[in-house]
């Protein structure tokens, strides 16, 4: 099984159609360069969109079919700036049913992994606090969540947030850029025992690789593609898990240009230094053999 992971694609919306062109041009070759691996699935790891808007959202999804591209979001807190959790669910999740009304996560088994899918992003405050939280109700179905799974026969735990868990990747320990009651959760991630437990974020828009902690789990976090000009393609097998990290291809003709224009021109975004947020070579690549943790 194989899946590629995108960071933080904040897919705008531009008064201007000039940069409005140029957006449907870059998200159009990276979504065609990442529909080129046929990956079971492509997640995309919260911050899908800028604004969170429906004509955003709509527009994204108009992109992914015209290249083939079946996204699986996970709400990120820009997501959630102006709508609903109820508004947002169609888009959201990969047409995975939600456990809950209000707040938009889920799990389900693929392959040799059980993926569990947690909505850290509060509804309608990233203007205010942007920061994560994960309620009372998802943190109890969380620890049932890997309680089943430790009795099961699946081998991997890939649980999937948009923010991070504090104190593990990069910038994580800043203010607003971690999930603020981490600490719950990583009480009920020590109820894992004894197989392998990952953790995907992005919010940082910077990518990091952190672990194994004194839990046994890794943190994978993703860098936003405009800034990054990258994404991440995860292969699960008997073997373990291998993450590899992949430029994007702008060398066409123009390409790099309309990328700086993208970038440079929505509102409420401001570009990272790609030196910056690219990271060193330990945080591209990560190998994690199968039952090696505790």
């Amino acid at each position: 099984m194989k899946f590629a992971l995108l960071g933080d694609l904040h897919y705008g919306t531009f008064a201007n159609p000039e940069h409005a062109a140029a957006r449907e041009r870059v998200f159009e070759t990276m979504f065609r360069q990442v529909a080129a691996h046929q990956s079971d699935m492509v997640i995309a790891i919260g911050d899908t969109t800028n604004l969170g808007t429906l004509e955003e959202l709509r527009g994204e999804d108009a992109v992914a079919i015209r290249t083939g591209l079946n996204l699986f979001r996970v709400t990120g807190n820009h997501d959630a700036n102006e709508l609903d959790k109820a508004e947002l669910a169609p888009f959201f999740l990969g047409g995975q049913p939600s456990l809950s009304d209000s707040e938009l996560y889920t799990s389900f088994d693929l392959g040799l992994a059980r993926f569990v899918v947690l909505d850290t992003a509060r509804s309608k405050l990233s203007n205010t606090d942007w920061s994560g939280f994960v309620s009372a109700e998802q943190l109890a179905w969380l620890a049932g969540e890997i309680e089943s799974f430790n009795t099961s026969d699946l081998q991997y735990l890939i649980v999937m947030g948009h923010h991070p868990i504090v104190n593990t990747t990069f910038r994580s320990a800043d203010p607003m850029l971690n999930i603020a009651n981490s600490d719950e959760v990583r009480e009920i991630f020590g109820k894992l025992e004894g197989k392998t437990g990952l953790y995907i974020c992005g919010h940082n828009h910077s990518n990091s690789i952190f672990g194994p902690d004194a839990q046994g789990w890794y943190f994978v976090q993703t860098g936003a593609p405009l800034d990054s000009e990258c994404y991440r393609l995860i292969t699960v097998d008997e073997d373990g898990i291998k993450i590899e990290l992949l430029d994007f291809d702008f060398s066409a003709p123009g390409h790099y240009a309309e990328l700086e224009m993208v970038r440079s021109n929505m509102e409420h975004y401001a570009p990272h230094p790609h030196a910056e947020i690219y990271g060193q070579e330990n945080d591209h690549k990560l190998f994690i053999k199968a039952a090696v943790l505790r």
